[in-house]
This record gives C-alpha cells, structure tokens and sequence, in this order.
C-alpha cells in the first residue's frame, strides 16, 4: 500500500536524524513548507517531490498520483538605491486515471526605489499579503482570483504560493508607523488558465485602490487602518489590532466591512456587511505555539440560507462552492479554526504541525497534519489530511475523505 512506503520514507528520515548536529530552530507562526537557507543569495532555488494516496466516500478504490515543482527567488540590487524582485513556481501534476496538468505561476515580478531613508516605491506584479488571521483574512483584499494551482490546503502557503496583482506601491515610513498606498489598473483581458500565461486578466480584472495606516499608540500597542476601493463596488474598511495579554499570550483581531451583496447573489441589492477572524495566540517554554481563531463573513450564508443551498439542485451548487473558493470567502458564515505547531520534537529540526476547521452549520470538519525534518538544505514531509461531513457539507464536499502526502524538498 502506498501510505506504508511513505511511512518508510519518514522513518529513513528519522534514522538520518539521529547522525545530524543539533541546532534551535526558531519558532514562528509563518508556514512550515519552507526553510529558507541560512545564508543570504540573491537568487535561492527550490524544488519539491511529491506522492499522493487518495480514499474516497463513494465506493471508489484509492488512487494516487503525485507533483513536482520548481520555484525561484530573485531579490538584489541592480543599480544605487534600485532593486529587482522576481518569483515564479511551475507544478507539474499528474494522477492515476486522470491527464498530467502543468501550472506555471507567475507571483511576482517588480522592481522597487528606495531614498534610502523614508520613502519607496514598487512598481510590477507584487503579492500584497494582508491580514493578521491565520484560516481566514477578511483585509487582504488582493487574495480574489490569486490561487493558480493549490499545492497544499494549508491557509499560509495558499497566501505565499498565488500570484500577485500588477500595481503601483508607494511607501512612507516614519519611526511610529507607515502610510501605504496602491493603485492597481483594471488590465484588458480575460483570465487565462493556460500553462504559461502570467493571467493578469484574474488579478487585474478591476481598477482597485487601497490606502494602509499603521501607527504606533502605545509600546504594546499599533492598530492597523485599511481603506479599499474597486470599479463596481462601494469602500470597505478594515482593522488590525493585536495586543499582548501576557508574556506567552497574544490577542488578534482583524475586521472588515462595508457596503457589499451577498455572496450567494453577486449582483443587485447591496448592504453593509461585516467580516471578522479573531483569536489569539499562546506560545509555551517548550516551542510550542497554539492558536485558536473565530472565523465570521457576513456575506456568506447564514443557517438557513445554507441548508436550502446545500438541499437544492446540484449546479447552483456547485457554482457557488468554485465562487467562494475563487474569491477566497467562506462557504458558510461561521467557523472555528484551531491551529498547533511544536518545533524541535523530540529531535533538533523535527517539526509538527496541525489545524482543524470546524463548520457549526452543519457540523463538518477538515483536519490536516504534517511532520517535517529539514537539513540545511533538504526536507522530508509526511502530510496527513480528513474531511468529516456530509457530501454537500461546509468541509466534506466531494467524494474525497482522507490522503496522505509524501515530500521531499531540496534548496538549490
């Protein structure tokens, strides 16, 4: 059975641990996929190896199928106070009783002034990354459209791995905040699922504006204003705070609202509609990080709008699960989203890490783990993912209820 080698593919990693340095490595909240290398290039390689094993619901007998991808970074200076910034992924997939599938995603691609002290601007293809939530960031207002090919559910690498949206950036800092400005244009073309294509007419299917404030009030204390605008839609603001309630405990809260339609009906009658992730965050001695999120989009909908979706013909269905999935919004109007990651387990570079989202709708659950060694310049992965739920359910849609992930990855 395929799990049983991918299980010994992580015991041969295990094994090779036992004779490696050991090193602390750093806790963080970002995504683990990637470990960046210690020391600093302008251009860093990445490549990844990957094997699936699919179970399903509905009778069918398990499948597999894999991935192999290519990522590059390129930062650095071409000129005094001039600097360049080109990122680019390509997937290749494939799987049994299915045609392979070849995804390149262009996410950024811009060149950035400095005056070397208070002011910048950017200029090109740049993946904006807004929000403090982790499951759900209701202010990140270029996510719409982004996500090219999904290489892994986990809510971090969906931000890190989607393609930036062509805009101009202007950045003033001064010692107790910042003001950000953008200016995205509205490109004339249809989006484009081709291989190559860099789909501009996805991220840059409207003109859009957003202004950021951030300020310092206080030594624990900086709130985040946003202000945002498109063609066809009415202003939305949005707030980020976070607070530390204690040594190891951090309060977030991240808000958004305005004047919107529902998103089960995209055009018409528009009111003002809240969106909110909000949680905190309690890190232990031992490197241990846990979080714990409430998730609320108000345009989403409520419980029983969702129960007639979810009983009614299959198309309408359908269409709204890709909408909402496209635009980055729940499906429903509430959820709980519990997230774990412990570093150095056992072992030095030994990582674990865990999430489940939960739909009190209908009472649906999706839970996904990994553990990870990584090497200097290397990494072994066993990923493990569930959905509960019924087959139109929030979490458990498709037919699709547990896989396992094998990965080995390599800095170049």
């Amino acid at each position: 059975m395929r799990v049983a080698w991918m299980l010994l593919i992580l015991a041969c990693g295990r094994a090779a641990i036992a004779q490696e340095d050991g090193e602390d490595a750093a806790l963080a909240l970002a995504d683990r996929t990637q470990t960046e290398p210690s020391v600093r290039r302008a251009c860093v390689q990445y490549g990844e190896v990957a094997t699936t094993d699919t179970t399903y619901s509905n009778g069918l007998p398990s499948s597999g199928g894999g991935r192999t991808s290519f990522d590059v970074r390129c930062d650095g200076a071409f000129a005094s106070r001039w600097r360049a910034v080109f990122s680019d992924r390509f997937d290749y997939f494939w799987g049994e009783g299915a045609s392979a599938q070849a995804v390149n995603t262009l996410k950024e691609a811009y060149v950035s002034f400095s005056d070397g002290r208070m002011e910048m601007v950017d200029l090109g293809r740049i993946n904006v990354r807004q929000g403090i939530g982790f499951a759900y960031n209701p202010s990140d207002y270029f996510r719409s459209d982004a996500v090219r090919a999904v290489v892994s559910i986990d809510p971090d690498t969906l931000r890190d791995e989607r393609m930036g949206t062509l805009m101009a950036r202007s950045q003033t800092l001064w010692s107790t905040g910042s003001l950000t400005a953008i200016f995205a244009p509205r490109v004339g073309a249809e989006p484009n699922d081709s291989t190559l294509s860099p789909d501009l007419g996805a991220t840059n299917r409207h003109s859009r504006w957003l202004l950021v404030l951030s300020q310092r009030l206080a030594a624990d204390f900086q709130p985040q204003l946003s202000l945002t605008g498109a063609e066809h839609q009415s202003p939305q603001a949005g707030l980020d705070l976070t607070y530390l309630l204690s040594g190891a405990t951090v309060a977030f809260l991240e808000w958004s609202g305005g004047r919107s339609t529902s998103n089960l009906a995209t055009s018409g009658a528009t009111a003002f509609r809240s969106r909110l992730s909000s949680g905190f965050t309690y890190t232990t001695p031992f490197k241990l990080s846990v979080t714990l999120e409430y998730d609320y989009d108000g345009a989403a909908p409520a419980d029983d709008e969702w129960a007639v979706v979810r009983a009614g013909p299959l198309t309408p269905y359908v269409q709204y699960r890709q909408y909402a999935g496209a635009k980055g919004e729940p499906a429903t109007r509430q959820s709980w989203f519990g997230y774990a990651h412990w570093d150095d387990v056992g072992l030095a570079h030994l990582g674990l890490t865990a999430f489940v989202r939960l739909d009190p709708y209908d009472h649906s659950r999706l839970t996904w783990a990994e553990a990870r060694y990584h090497w200097q310049h290397a990494g072994l992965a066993l990923q493990w993912q569930r959905h509960s739920g019924d087959a139109r359910s929030d979490l458990a849609p498709w037919p699709v209820r547990q896989s396992w992930l094998a990965l080995i990855d390599y800095y170049f």
